[in-house]
């Protein structure tokens, strides 16, 4: 009875321990891959900040640009009596930008589009790290809107500022259909996982460090895959989406031309106006005016003034400008981003995170070899 009675205290023991490292590891592995989840959204949401930025900025430049004949002249930043038209038409490319506002050296609003701000009318001006030069941005970041400012520098020095408020939607960002389908991919996996600790692993499982390492690596390995293969969809998305908004605005402003029936083989300055969309944004790898199916001019291309050929290893979108009048030339702006410098971004962004994942897989791979412990 009493060696009866050893074995019963021992087998509810056992069953007992073996229940507990069941929690333990399927804990682990939850945790481990909320981590990587986690981390993963960290990252998108500094690329997205990144592609945001960069763009809003390119945007500003074109009205800055757009300034410069009166700003060689000295004249007073209220005198621009092209901001509306300008404004609007980046207002019209770019859904994500609020408000466009041109302030002076004082930091008074003297220009506005839409004229009614409401509170953003009475924000201080933003002020610039070091001294302001052609190349200077200050960004303020609010929990719905951030602002973007670049100095405003005439013949006699700084005459101001012009500000760009625009929404950067997160919840928006991480909603794409591929990081839908890389959070569903993820969810069924931690499904697996936890079934398999809680009611289809034997006791000899979490016996074997050994067993419970190659379960828990091989884990990591397909969570980070999947992360990874969500992220670089993500990028794809946004990259196509952010050449999409920049061919759009440069379609908008030669569109102005075309409906007023000036061709865009006369445009003076064309050649100017296409490098300027890349020269502005390192983002950008080609643009290129299209006419039916010949290259009129184009920046970032080897082969200039020939047939059109879609060059491989680029994101890109196109925009038609579509003449009002018969019998005027089709013409296309196709906008490209290099996958390079695309996944460059999020490689650059993922540094941290990748070293504060790696801290905490050692701390779990400690947790799992001591879960019988």
């Amino acid at each position: 009875m009493s060696e009866l009675a050893d074995g019963t205290v021992d087998s509810t023991s056992e069953t007992s321990a073996v229940a507990a490292a069941r929690v333990r590891v399927a804990v682990v592995l939850a945790t481990t891959l909320a981590a990587i989840l986690i981390l993963g959204g960290i990252t998108w949401a500094q690329v997205a900040a990144r592609f945001d930025t960069d763009r809003v900025r390119t945007e500003g430049e074109t009205i800055r640009n757009a300034m410069s004949g009166m700003l060689s002249m000295g004249l007073p930043l209220g005198d621009f009596i092209g901001f509306q038209a300008v404004s609007a038409r980046v207002l019209r490319a770019d859904p994500a930008i609020r408000a466009v506002i041109v302030r002076d050296r004082n930091g008074m609003v003297v220009l506005s589009n839409p004229s009614d701000l409401g509170p953003a009318g009475n924000q201080p001006a933003l002020t610039f790290a070091s001294s302001a030069t052609n190349d200077s941005t200050a960004v303020d970041e609010s929990q719905s809107t951030t602002r973007l400012a670049i100095p405003i520098i005439d013949r006699f020095g700084p005459a101001g500022s012009l500000e760009l408020i625009f929404e950067r939607a997160l919840i928006g960002e991480l909603t794409r259909n591929a990081a839908v389908a890389g959070l569903a991919a993820v969810v069924l996996l931690g499904m697996g996982l936890l079934v398999h600790c809680l009611a289809i692993a034997n006791p000899e499982y979490f016996q074997s460090r050994r067993d419970l390492i190659r379960t828990y690596a091989a884990a990591n390995v397909v969570g980070v895959g999947l992360v990874v293969s969500a992220l670089v969809g993500l990028t794809a998305e946004k990259a196509e989406e952010t050449a999409g908004v920049y061919a759009q605005s440069l379609g908008a402003r030669l569109t102005e031309a075309v409906d007023l029936g000036i061709s865009l083989d006369d445009l003076s300055g064309l050649d100017d106006v296409v490098r300027e969309y890349r020269d502005t944004n390192s983002v950008i790898g080609y643009v290129a005016l299209l006419e039916g199916n010949r290259i009129a001019t184009s920046t970032g291309l080897n082969d200039t003034g020939g047939r059109w050929s879609r060059p491989t290893g680029y994101v890109d979108a196109a925009y038609e400008v579509r003449p009002r009048r018969l019998y005027t030339p089709q013409y296309r702006v196709r906008v490209g981003i290099r996958w390079s410098t695309a996944l460059r971004a999020t490689a650059k962004a993922a540094i941290a995170p990748v070293g504060i994942l790696l801290i905490l897989l050692l701390l779990g791979a400690i947790a799992v070899t001591r879960v019988r412990a």
